[in-house]
């Protein structure tokens, strides 16, 4: 009988481990399954925050875009509010430098005005002096209209002047009208 039995055992044990094979099977996919559903939950909760920190880098990179753009016209506004005040500046040193050419070109004026009485005054007198002091006069008075072209001509120098050579043109046609002023009392003195 054991003969007998033997194939049943077999087949038993065989369905048996078939069985077990099966269930180990069925197991084993179930485990499968729950890895591949871990896998996929994990993948995606990753790509949610791969997205979410490309949105904040993309939010970031805006947010610096625009603060480089913010500072740019900044600085545009204070280079052209610099701009501006200097323009105004530069402006003012104009008009400034024209009025004290102005006024160093009257004060020269009214006294080469003074002068060119004074010498009116001692041509006239000249007129009605002896030949000999006339003659002395008249060779005293020889350069002075030379002179008179000579203060003119630096008063007139005074318009051209930059700011940096005003004081020096002034100076130039005050000599010039001192030397003028000295010709004109050497003259009139002859008269004397």
């Amino acid at each position: 009988m054991l003969e007998r039995s033997l194939p049943v055992h077999a087949v038993l044990l065989l369905a048996t481990l078939a069985c077990d094979d099966a269930k180990d099977k069925a197991r084993a996919a179930e485990l499968q399954r729950q890895a591949d559903d871990r896998v996929t939950k994990i993948q995606g909760e990753a790509s949610e925050k791969v997205a979410a920190a490309e949105k904040k880098i993309a939010e970031l990179q805006d947010q610096l875009v625009e603060a480089g753009a913010a500072a740019k016209a900044q600085a545009e506004e204070e280079v052209t509010k610099a701009k501006s005040e200097a323009d105004k500046f530069a402006a003012e040193a104009a008009a400034a430098l024209k009025k004290a050419r102005a006024a160093y070109k009257e004060e020269e004026r009214h006294e080469l005005v003074t002068l060119t009485k004074e010498l009116d005054d001692v041509r006239a007198k000249a007129q009605s002096a002896q030949p000999k002091v006339k003659t002395q006069v008249d060779q005293a008075l020889k350069d002075v209209n030379a002179k008179k072209d000579a203060v003119k001509k630096d008063i007139d120098a005074i318009d051209t002047s930059s700011l940096e050579t005003l004081k020096a043109a002034k100076a130039k046609a005050d000599q010039a009208l001192a030397q003028l002023k000295q010709a004109i009392h050497a003259a009139k003195a002859k008269l004397q």
